[in-house]
């Protein structure tokens, strides 16, 4: 597996983690690793690679003084910069890392307590507050919880001794990673350095990761996801990674969606219920200003995936910038560090029908989308290097036949040792081997069902009965137990828990047999059931049912049999006795008469009582709004928690309590508080006691400085940060390089004439002698400029000459000139439609057609480049909810020289009543026998395209650029487009230059001609040279794509040292895997030229690619090009 050339320039060991961050500390010391968004909305704490190293090192200092090298370390912190810290502390210090969250009051606390006592933690490292705030617990605690010693790494002061590291061998433990699920026996994955260094090398694989790339984590990090994803490959890639808070996630989403457009994210995700918590929850007026177009991979796992997730989000957020394309699915575990497999970067998830029922059998086969059988499922990506993934029978352990569901087995360097101090369950999970090769390699047993169809993996469900919800696995045996002591008139050992599919979202049901009474009070006993539920397992029952004393289906020994209980559920077949069903329950509670007398305690806040009990009433306002039904009898001192409210309702309390009042509660307050008058006190404690609506709007006392400063401005800092890393590499800017004569297949720059390839002078009529002339008569005549705006008194009589030749060339009624290209697009599009109107473009559509939709106001949404399939279906499904759609499409895509299959484009938009807008700026004059452009290479009537566009600067050697069409879309233009109206009119020798270039054109149509031979002639060599041209064919531009900038910045050197001039095209104006040197090929190009050219392109590749590392790393104070304040 070949990824060092994703660190390009850098060179980092691949060892172990100590190694790993001292590189990035000493070849980026002042560059951001970390920031923490402590709000949720703007970074308050940043750590630099060298700040987080000499803090490590204090850690583990203050460890290996404690004699603890090879014990295990409780890392109990609340979210922030205080964790990684800690992390990697331990991991100098040669001390196991054991993430884990502090317990709630006394929620958590046997879970918490078991993974203290399986582990054996000799210390427990945290901030100073979670060591106050939870030293009551401690006083109280058996086990092994009451031998640890406590370390608050955050009083470690900047004088203390900084360590160096422990020897640390790549075999040597790392991290225990607790699964979710069972609280009674938790299960501790053993991770050594290796384990985690080559799962990270997996994931960046799969991303493509590149130093561009930007992280963003709202995940818990001590979940296998947010710990690895969120922290560890970030420091691993050397790229910085954006914390926040879960908390402040699932209270606000728009958070998340603000921070990635912000920072200009470029990788976050999380499971599949975040992005259907963002599209039920942000608001129109939340999106204000969100931008989303930096977000190109979207990871999405923990929890099955689902195809209208999917849709629906990118359907939401697609205004905004989000592409399906950056959707990444994938599939992993906390026995395996994480990724198992995952999608493609940029390309769209693969989604399939199958036979629902068939599969539910266990059998694969695909099935019409239309059929009453159809099931469509999410892929979750290929397998991935150095990986061995094979369908097993669980029974037999034999391979299962093509076409058959079994469970899914992984060998790989990433799977864990194996389970902490579990001989027997590690050898069972770890340790399998197939039947018939008992002595052969050990596979990773992962309980999960699945397929692969196409190599594509799909996995349907659990061997065993275990319960995924919102990303967290829990054991349904532990539930039960809770259900058993939750009421006495429940049946030992008879209750069942499983999850079921409602309304597309997962949801934990139970189902009990209960001892019948003279008198059933049946509700008692399910609110019973919900309250302990809730309050052991973060996971309140949306389905509880009560069913007849032995009606609960058992195998013959008596064991449970969830599945067939699920079954019975789901086909009503149960033998009820009383039942809640959280999704049937319509009825909305209102607020309760009256307030309970305030819940007194020695530390009350000294508000006015009539305010105390106003603010209560709020507050309990709230908690029925949201809890509706299961909020009716409120008091003050009813536990919130206690009602049955998950995790992401009790946040959606605090929200709506927030706004209503105008501030935000600590986080570190949020888990202290339980009851309404707790909320309630918090409330006048941390924000005041008067809502919003009475409160005069409150000023802020400070404007920051990247609000009114441009040197300040983020987006300046990045355009620094971008040019770093071009510095970094000691090559030449090949950027504004002067030119100092006229740009055709020649050019001359310091003194030095070079074949040149970067013009688009397509026909050579920028220099051309007759081209000049007449825009030197024109200037002798009319001027240099026009002086007005056309409407007024700038119209010249050559301006009607040339919009009257221009629609004869194409063969249409009219056409307006405009004075720039971009221009043109932005004012036509932004001028002929706004709100209410649809507007779909290609995913490769140039910037000015994306700036002119987002200037309509109309709903943009991007579609599968050159893809009228997709368009076809998307204008089925959503033509009749707009007024005006418009289908942009470009005669020939600038960046990769390919072009879309017009007549089908048409065909579409008549079928749906469409306007097709088509942009020529480089089709026209190059496609076509006479020039005429893509209309004329495909045969089709120029009248069956609604608007015509176009530029004048390219094939016809002048500036500007027009509209063309029917005599009311000009006319129309002509008197009310903002662009043409409210600006100056084209100037007279551009005009003349226009003019007599397309006359010229018409004289000699040859030119088209050549200049398609020159490119099928470049296009042909390079291939036979084996150079990576993409989707090129037949057109003026040809690309040559290297898959890494500072390879193409290398390349591009290398030709001019040459006498060959052609710009490198970098990320972010392409991803980064598709980096590429981009060929402009013109009709004054000779034969030589081009074969010397192809040549030495070719040589020059495999002189650098042969060459180890490429060029050399930067020096060691180089500055990262992503440092990023906030």
């Amino acid at each position: 597996m070949r990824i060092n050339q994703l660190f390009s320039p850098f060179q980092p060991p691949s060892t172990n983690f100590v190694d790993r961050l001292q590189y990035w500390a000493q070849q980026c010391p002042d560059s951001l690793a970390f920031g923490f968004l402590g709000d949720g909305e703007t970074v308050d704490r940043e750590l630099t690679y060298a700040q987080l190293d000499h803090k490590a090192k204090q850690v583990a200092h203050c460890l290996l003084d404690r004699g603890l090298q090879g014990e295990r370390a409780l890392l109990l912190y609340p979210p922030g910069l205080d964790f990684v810290i800690g992390l990697f502390g331990c991991l100098y210090a040669g001390v196991v890392a054991v993430p884990a969250f502090p317990p709630r009051r006394n929620r958590n606390m046997l879970r918490f307590e078991s993974i203290a006592d399986d582990s054996g933690a000799k210390v427990a490292l945290a901030d100073m507050d979670v060591c106050e705030r939870t030293a009551a617990f401690w006083a109280k605690a058996n086990g092994q919880l009451s031998k640890i010693d406590w370390l608050a790494t955050d009083g470690i002061g900047d004088s203390e001794l900084a360590a160096s590291p422990a020897e640390i061998d790549s075999d040597q433990l790392a991290i225990l990673q607790y699964t979710s699920g069972s609280t009674g026996s938790p299960k501790g994955v053993m991770l050594t350095h290796a384990n985690i260094m080559h799962n990270c090398s997996l994931i960046n694989h799969a991303f493509q990761t590149n130093r561009h790339d930007i992280g963003g984590s709202w995940l818990p990090t001590y979940h296998d996801m947010g710990l690895i994803g969120g922290v560890v490959n970030p420091l691993y890639a050397g790229r910085p990674s954006m914390l926040m808070s879960p908390m402040m996630f699932l209270q606000k989403p728009i958070r998340w969606l603000r921070a990635i457009s912000k920072y200009k994210v470029t990788i976050s995700g999380g499971p599949n219920f975040a992005y259907d918590l963002c599209t039920k929850k942000i608001s129109d007026d939340q999106l204000e200003g969100i931008d989303l177009s930096s977000w190109t991979l979207a990871f999405n796992g923990a929890e099955p995936v689902r195809e209208e997730t999917l849709s629906r989000f990118t359907e939401r957020f697609g205004p905004y910038g989000f592409r399906k394309e950056s959707f990444f699915p994938c599939y992993g575990m906390a026995e395996t560090t994480l990724m198992v497999t995952g999608g493609r970067r940029s390309k769209a998830p693969v989604v399939r029908c199958f036979d629902g029922t068939l599969l539910d059998e266990g059998q694969v086969q695909t099935a019409s989308e239309d059929g009453d059988r159809g099931r469509l499922v999410v892929g979750c990506g290929i397998r991935l290097p150095e990986e061995d993934i094979l369908i097993v029978d669980p029974d037999t352990h034999t391979l299962c036949a093509d076409r058959q569901v079994g469970e899914v087995w992984v060998h790989s360097k990433s799977v864990g040792v194996g389970y902490w101090d579990k001989p027997e369950i590690t050898a069972e999970t770890f340790q399998a081997t197939l039947a018939d090769a008992p002595d052969g390699a050990h596979y990773l047993r992962t309980g999960d069902l699945g397929f692969f169809h196409r190599d594509e993996l799909f996995v349907t469900g659990r061997l065993k009965d275990l319960i995924i919800v919102r990303g967290v696995n829990r054991y349904p045996q532990d539930i039960e137990m809770t259900v058993e002591r939750a009421d006495r008139r429940v049946r030992s050992g008879a209750s069942a828990a499983f999850s079921v599919d409602i309304e597309g979202s997962e949801r934990l049901v139970i189902v009990s047999e209960v001892e019948r009474s003279v008198d059933d009070q049946w509700d008692a006993v399910i609110e019973s059931i919900r309250r302990d539920v809730t309050t052991e397992h973060e996971l309140p029952p949306e389905g509880i049912v009560l069913v007849r004393s032995g009606s609960i289906p058992k195998t013959s020994s008596g064991k449970i049999q969830r599945h067939a209980c699920r079954q019975s559920f789901l086909e009503h077949s149960l033998l009820e006795l009383a039942s809640f069903k959280a999704w049937e329950t319509n009825a909305v509670a209102k607020p309760t008469n009256g307030v309970s007398r305030p819940h007194q305690d020695a530390t009350e806040p000294t508000a006015d009582p009539s305010e105390r009990e106003r603010v209560l009433a709020v507050v309990m306002e709230k908690v029925q709004e949201i809890g509706q039904e299961r909020a009716k009898n409120l008091t003050a001192d009813t536990n919130i928690v206690q009602l049955g409210l998950d995790s992401l309702e009790r946040m959606e309390i605090i929200n709506l309590l927030e706004e209503t009042f105008d501030g935000q509660l600590p986080e570190a307050v949020l888990p202290q508080i339980e009851t309404c008058q707790e909320v309630a006190d918090a409330v006048i404690e941390h924000i005041g006691v008067r809502p919003i609506r009475e409160k005069k709007k409150r000023r802020p006392t400070e404007v920051p400085a990247e609000h009114f400063r441009f040197e300040q401005m983020p987006e300046y800092l990045q355009l620094k940060r971008n040019m770093e890393l071009l510095d970094s590499t000691g090559l030449p800017n090949p950027y504004f390089r002067q030119h100092q004569s006229v740009t055709r297949d020649t050019t001359t720059i310091e003194g030095r004439e070079l074949i040149n390839f970067s013009s688009y002078n397509y026909l050579g009529m920028s220099g051309d002698p007759e081209v000049s002339r007449a825009a030197q008569e024109a200037v002798e005549r009319f001027g240099t400029s026009v002086s007005a705006s056309r409407l007024v008194s700038g119209e010249k009589t050559l301006h009607a000459e040339l919009e009257k030749e221009i629609a004869s060339f194409l063969g249409v009624d009219a056409a307006v000139v405009y004075v720039g290209g971009h221009s043109t697009n932005e004012t036509t599009i932004g001028h002929l439609f706004g709100p209410g109107d649809l507007i779909l473009h290609d995913a490769l559509a140039h910037n000015s057609i994306i700036q002119g939709a987002m200037l309509s106001g109309a709903r943009r949404r991007p579609f599968p480049h050159n893809d009228w399939k997709t368009l076809d279906q998307l204008l089925g499904e959503l033509r009749h909810d707009y007024r005006r759609v418009l289908v942009v499409i470009e005669g020939v895509y600038s960046m990769d020289g390919d072009f879309p299959e017009l007549p089908k484009f048409i065909e579409v938009k008549n079928r749906h009543k469409a306007f097709l807008m088509v942009d020529e700026a480089h089709s026209i004059g190059t496609m076509g026998k006479t020039g005429r452009g893509i209309s004329e290479h495909f045969h089709v009537d120029p009248q069956d395209v609604d608007i015509w566009m176009g530029t004048l600067s390219k094939s016809f050697g002048s500036c500007g650029g027009y509209i063309a069409g029917a005599n009311a879309l000009v006319e129309y233009l002509r008197y009310t487009a903002p662009g043409f109206v409210y600006s100056v009119g084209l100037s007279p020798p551009n005009t003349a230059a226009a003019l007599r270039a397309i006359r010229l054109l018409r004289e000699h149509p040859e030119r088209t001609g050549q200049c398609l031979a020159r490119s099928q002639q470049f296009l042909r060599l390079a291939r036979e040279r084996g150079l990576d041209t993409g989707l090129s064919h037949d057109t003026p531009v040809v690309p040559v794509i290297t898959g890494s900038s500072v390879l193409a910045l290398q390349l591009s050197d290398m030709l001019f040292q040459q006498g060959i001039n052609v710009q490198p095209i970098l990320y972010p104006a392409v991803e980064e895997s598709a980096a590429r040197l981009r060929f402009f090929i013109t009709a004054t190009h000779t034969p030589e030229q081009i074969q010397r050219t192809v040549n030495a392109v070719a040589d020059s590749l495999e002189t650098l690619t042969a060459a180890p590392g490429g060029i050399a790393a930067p020096e060691a104070n180089s500055v990262d090009p992503l440092r990023m304040h906030a």
